[in-house]
């Protein structure tokens, strides 16, 4: 079973319960070549469902997530009559072990954070499960929630994280969120959630309470925020 902590962490005056994580190009960065192979197969599905050319699904998948947040849900609202089981267990179909290594000082960072941990992820929970295993940080994850437990509802929805939050029966104040999309953030913030805006070029404010280059470098906010100090 994942190691974490379901009881309220009381250090201070934090009521912090929940530190949450997404997973693309938050637990691990871009560079590694990870996530361009995903977006490559997902641009080849939409040619191939949506009868288009490689161009035009170069473009529809970049307008999607930027209106949307994710391929998927553009997918939803605008081609309802689509497989989106066959799309999202084709575009995750990737060999993780060739770009993903252990991440020995991840798991230590988690390991001292006395605060339950659950992925929070656009993506598939098989996915995240492969990611995490090959990063050697499975154990330290007390949970995963996936689109499907979202019904396909996808960070920034409202909704995803309404219903996050009554899967955990947590309350927004009681969660951290750390992700590399200023969008997703801003979705969260009005639920109470804290925010850290985990990405090279991050910055705080506009839905950022925090900012951090890598997810490493997100330990000292964090713990001020479990110790009530933020």
């Amino acid at each position: 079973m994942a190691r974490g902590h379901s009881k309220f962490t009381t250090l201070g005056n934090s009521m912090i319960r929940y530190l949450l994580f997404d997973l693309d190009d938050t637990l691990y960065l871009d560079t590694s070549g990870l996530f361009l192979e995903v977006r490559q197969r997902i641009e080849a599905w939409l040619a191939r469902a949506l009868d288009i050319t490689p161009e035009m699904a170069h473009t529809l998948r970049r307008e999607y997530h930027a209106r949307y947040g994710t391929t998927m849900s553009g997918l939803l609202y605008h081609h309802p009559e689509v497989d989106v089981e066959d799309y999202l267990e084709d575009v995750h179909r990737v060999d993780v072990a060739r770009y993903l290594a252990p991440a020995p000082a991840l798991g230590a960072m988690l390991a001292r954070l006395p605060a339950a941990k659950v992925i929070f992820t656009n993506a598939i929970a098989s996915w995240a499960e492969q990611i995490l295993t090959c990063m050697d940080i499975r154990e330290h994850f007390e949970r995963i929630v996936d689109v499907r437990d979202l019904r396909y509802l996808a960070k920034p929805h409202p909704e995803a994280y309404a219903q996050l939050l009554t899967l955990l029966q947590a309350k927004g104040s009681e969660c951290v969120l750390l992700d590399d999309q200023r969008p997703n953030l801003q979705g969260a913030a009005p639920f109470g959630i804290r925010t850290i805006l985990v990405r090279p070029d991050g910055v705080p404010g506009d839905g950022a309470e925090f900012a951090a280059p890598a997810v490493l470098d997100a330990e000292p906010v964090l713990w001020r925020l479990l110790e009530g100090a933020a």
